[in-house]
């Protein structure tokens, strides 16, 4: 199967649809964008999503610090596994309920650590945590042709006042720095990071802590050429285990290994070689219609809109059904709600 691009859309039928010519990349990829937009975020697209939405995903987890940090291209978790064990992931309005456990992990040792669960936490700004604050904040470019472009980092200094500073007149948070040959640095330390933007770049852009005494980096977060903000889902793993043998050595710098199933973000498309995340050509033909539909002031314009907007639905269910099939779809039935059969010697099991 070929893998859609926006190359494909501008050679198909949508340029006639939204009146423009096929020479037009960018407003053709802005209705392309915005038709994926839209199906993505559809009452119909359900839990699971359309096919091409999902993608099976590894990571290697310390014990020490076991949170998960997703990069861009994923929008969230839908189910972990850890050592070949599906585990629950729960939202973060879960360790707030009424009688339930608290938030974990608890400080108090002695406290019950709760069952192995994934957790939800608070989007973060980088893929690990500042470490021995305050340091510096260090850009490295990776393509020459980005030398002059910047990058503003905002945060708070070693006092946790936030930094604001003046540029070209205006009052902004944070602190812009220019990409050089040389590693640009902020002029103050950091000891809180609380936004990182950039220009859009020709190559990654790296980004460091800077140790004011040993002069030691430590990478914090890489960012794609297109991305301009710093922004990543996070989830926290309660109850990791020392690892996936039946006798594991237990540290804390001991890593596990866990899969994921996870739910893609779309990553708006640019050039023709830019792949959408939305696979169905027709689908995205029909929503790009229905946007035309949507905009235009008529009687009869929004009922049109709404039709159009139904068949790409219906386009999007039968690619599901021609990829996935409706017979082996995964199913979870919990017919005795908590009353597991290994409970059998506790109680009555009716």
């Amino acid at each position: 199967m070929q893998r859609l691009r926006l190359y494909d859309c501008r050679a198909s039928r949508i340029p006639g649809i939204i009146g423009k010519c096929h020479s037009d990349v960018d407003s053709i990829a802005k209705m392309v964008n915005a038709a994926q937009r839209r199906l993505l975020m559809c009452r119909e697209a359900g839990d699971e999503g359309w096919w091409g939405t999902w993608a099976e995903i590894v990571f290697n987890v310390s014990r020490a610090a076991p949170y998960i940090t997703l990069p861009r291209e994923i929008a969230r978790l839908e189910a972990i596994n850890v050592c070949s064990r599906p585990v629950i992931i729960q939202n973060q309005f879960f360790e707030y309920l009424t009688f339930g456990n608290g938030r974990l992990p608890k400080l108090n040792r002695q406290c019950n650590q709760g069952l192995l669960m994934g957790m939800s936490r608070n989007n973060a700004v980088t893929f690990v945590e500042m470490t021995n604050p305050a340091q510096y904040l260090v850009a490295y470019a990776t393509d020459t042709r980005d030398y002059g472009k910047r990058v503003l980092f905002q945060g708070t200094d070693a006092d946790l006042v936030t930094i604001t500073t003046t540029d070209v007149g205006n009052q902004v948070e944070g602190q812009f720095v220019s990409l050089a040959a040389t590693p640009a640095q902020t002029p103050q330390t950091y000891s809180g990071i609380t936004g990182i933007q950039k220009d859009v770049t020709n190559g990654i852009v790296r980004i460091f802590q800077h140790d004011p005494f040993t002069a030691e980096e430590i990478l914090l977060l890489t960012m794609q050429p297109s991305e301009q903000t710093a922004s990543y889902r996070r989830y926290y793993i309660n109850q990791l285990p020392c690892g996936c043998c039946p006798n594991p050595q237990c540290d804390d710098d001991s890593q596990v290994q866990v899969t994921a199933i996870a739910k893609l973000e779309m990553i708006p498309v640019v050039t023709d070689t830019d792949y959408c995340l939305i696979q169905n050509l027709e689908a995205i033909t029909e929503e790009c219609a229905a946007i035309r539909y949507s905009e235009m002031d008529s009687p009869t314009a929004k009922q049109m809109s709404r039709e159009r907007h139904q068949m790409a639905i219906t386009l999007l269910n039968g690619e599901l059904t021609h990829y996935v099939g409706t017979k082996d779809v995964a199913v979870g039935v919990y017919p005795f709600g908590s009353a597991h059969l290994r409970r059998q010697k506790i109680g009555w099991l009716i």
